[in-house]
């Protein structure tokens, strides 16, 4: 996760490829809100806001590598 130099802000960012969904703050408010809803969408990872957090991409990719 990223802040903004005000704190007001923060980012998702994929430990695997750099993916990141940006203004989650802004529109979110809040961690954990921003955290619920991003594993709806297939991200997974800690859910504490230093991750490690991988993207629904990277997630696909590493489960192809473990089962190919």
């Amino acid at each position: 996760m990223l802040h903004e130099p005000d704190g007001t802000d923060f980012s998702l960012v994929c430990d695997g490829c750099g993916t990141t969904i940006d203004r989650l703050g802004a529109n979110l408010h809040n961690w954990e809100l921003a955290w619920s809803l991003v594993r709806r969408h297939g991200w997974v990872g800690e859910r504490s806001r230093q991750g490690p957090h991988g993207c629904p991409k990277c997630t696909v990719r590493s489960a192809y590598a473990v089962d190919g």
